[in-house]
């Protein structure tokens, strides 16, 4: 008896996992939709991967990062029809993949949050926050899509249950609020300081290290968590037949 009743919950255990798998194993193409939106955001940039002539301080981030940006317009159109569009096309993808293999998972809840989260933005970017002088430290960081994605990214690992989306969300949001409370690739001076044994005055830096001082690689850097755990889903849902 004992032997059939290990027996009936092992099989039970089988059972839950197969279906654990089924259901979130169509995250991959959502994944790869925010790591497309992140790289395709290069193009907003004028010097993506090259040093301009002449530094500027940049008063927002629209394009995402704090560096010189084509067009604002551009830029606002990009995020604010961007966004919706990759959470209307994971929607669909949801929906879709729910009638072919029967389950699905609460992908309405990271609708909601992503949404809710660019519509703060919006709200936050139409307060009157003049001269820069007033803005408290760090709080003009929090003027840029990025951090969007990031709660996105977020939003989606909670839904999916996976702890690796939930890290790689707040990678994006580290590295988002480095660059943009500091400047392209700034070191704090207590970080610099640190670095060389406690000696010299501490004045700060600037990391150059694989052109992270210019948007196109921090942009990667970013980008990078989704596109491995995008491609390894695709692949494990590929050999599964889904």
């Amino acid at each position: 008896m004992n032997d059939q009743v290990q027996h009936t919950l092992e099989e039970l255990r089988e059972i839950r996992e197969r279906s654990r798998r089924l259901a979130h194993g169509g995250q991959w193409l959502p994944v790869l939709l925010l790591a497309a939106l992140l790289l395709a955001s290069m193009l907003l940039y004028q010097h993506p991967f090259t040093q301009p002539r002449s530094a500027t301080i940049w008063r927002h981030f629209w394009a995402g990062l704090p560096a010189g940006e084509r067009s604002v317009l551009a830029a606002y159109l990009y995020w604010f029809a961007g966004l919706p569009l990759v959470v209307l096309g994971t929607g669909a993808w949801y929906r879709w993949r729910g009638r072919r293999v029967g389950m699905t998972v609460a992908w309405s809840r990271y609708a909601a949050v992503t949404l809710a989260a660019l519509a703060l933005l919006a709200i936050l970017a139409a307060l009157p926050i003049t001269p820069r002088a007033s803005i408290p430290p760090g709080w003009s960081g929090l003027l840029t899509p990025l951090l969007v994605v990031a709660v996105a990214i977020m939003a989606l690992g909670l839904v999916e249950r996976s702890r690796g989306l939930l890290l790689a969300g707040i990678w994006v949001g580290l590295v988002t609020a480095w660059h943009c409370s500091l400047g392209m690739g700034r070191l704090p001076g207590w970080l610099v300081w640190l670095l060389e044994g406690g000696e010299g005055p501490a004045l700060g830096g600037q990391l150059t290290l694989l052109g992270l001082h210019r948007p196109g690689p921090v942009l990667m850097l970013m980008a990078l968590p989704l596109l491995v755990a995008g491609a390894r889903g695709a692949w494990r849902a590929r050999g599964a037949g889904q």
